[in-house]
């Protein structure tokens, strides 16, 4: 293998020329010095920081800021570095500090800073998943066998004109998720120190976090929607504004409330019988849930139990690997749903705007 160019190096590493011929001169009279994975250069080499002491605490305070979840982007450092500046250095000129590319580009490099975009979950899986998953394709696939009498059926010539996976038609193999709903979305990005792999922001509005809903979605194999979306919504459902909103429901939701906005084991039966159940034409059923308390009661086993329902529970943590919803549907529904809450807020702002400009045109 022949020893790669300094052109090639050069592009691999994303350093410059120049670079690489003056470390090899380096290298060679014993001057240069290694640096390890991830060591910034060390002090006293090059051209020092000419506003070492603005920036040391302007990196103070970007650091104060995102550990309470506050967003940080390139108008705030432009506008605190300028306040700073001014504090620590009050006998030169304003001109002689320039927010440019070139020095801020320079500060977010020497202090290991990114632009990130915004997320509220960490990234990280369990290292253990692939044998949790390998049992439970083994649940699957073993509670999936013909029973005695659907082989005799199938001796007898009863056969179904719907597509079988075992035991089971494609419309009785189902899935049913739980994703939570915000009312706020965080978006947009953030600048954030290099290697944090969760980047938090607190929500800019008091409270929106507590109105959090959570949505429940039902799937099935062969693709046809049999069950509603299932909303649940914070509180006790009851007085006067709930009503009004109640009449302006789209029919094709169900909407419920909670105290917690999660579905108990009473809205899990609730669900199970005025739903679920009435479209399995009392057909042997796979479902594939999450680990999730309020469906491990006894009340809610024995219902499943007494219909013919196998539930089939996700390993925990395996969920954004093998779950359908997780896998291929709930981030899709979510941005449709935030670009849907955008418009409508665009709509209602418009509404506002034009009420309030015919209320003034009559008053004159």
């Amino acid at each position: 293998m022949r020893e790669p160019t300094p052109e090639e190096v050069a592009f691999r590493f994303k350093v410059r020329g120049g670079n690489l011929t003056r470390w090899r001169k380096e290298e060679e009279q014993g001057n240069f010095i290694a640096q390890r994975a991830g060591q910034r250069r060390a002090g006293g080499g090059g051209r020092g920081r000419q506003w070492a002491d603005m920036e040391k605490v302007l990196f103070e305070r970007f650091r104060e800021r995102r550990a309470i979840g506050r967003p940080v982007r390139r108008g705030w450092f432009r506008k605190v570095s300028t306040d700073l500046f001014r504090i620590h250095y009050p006998e030169r000129d304003l001109t002689s500090f320039h927010f440019s590319n070139g020095w801020f580009g320079s500060f977010l490099r020497w202090h290991q800073i990114s632009l990130r975009c915004i997320t509220n979950t960490a990234s990280t899986l369990p290292g253990d998943f692939a044998e949790g998953i390998l049992n439970w394709l083994k649940f699957n696939r073993r509670n999936s066998q013909l029973r005695d009498e659907d082989i005799r059926e199938e001796e007898e010539g009863d056969h179904s004109s719907q597509p079988m996976i075992g035991q089971y038609q494609l419309q009785n193999i189902c899935n049913m998720d739980q994703t939570p709903v915000p009312f706020e979305y965080l978006e947009g990005g953030t600048y954030n120190l290099v290697g944090e792999k969760t980047v938090w922001l607190q929500s800019s509005k008091s409270g929106w976090d507590k109105r959090q809903g959570t949505i429940q979605l039902t799937v099935f194999t062969d693709g046809v929607p049999r069950v509603k979306p299932l909303l649940f919504f914070r509180g006790q459902g009851v007085g006067a504004t709930i009503m009004r909103e109640r009449r302006e429901y789209d029919p094709r939701v169900v909407g419920n409330f909670n105290p917690t906005a999660y579905a108990n084991s009473s809205k899990v039966l609730e669900w199970l019988d005025e739903q679920l159940i009435p479209v399995l034409n009392s057909q042997p059923t796979l479902l594939g849930i999450d680990l999730f308390p309020a469906q491990q009661t006894e009340e809610v086993l024995d219902t499943f139990r007494a219909n013919d329902i196998v539930v089939s529970i996700i390993p925990g943590g395996c969920t954004g690997l093998v779950q359908p919803l997780d896998v291929s549907i709930n981030r899709p529904f979510k941005d449709i749903l935030k670009v849907s809450q955008v418009q409508l807020k665009i709509q209602n702002q418009r509404e506002g705007n034009l009420r309030r400009f015919r209320k003034r045109w009559r008053n004159g």
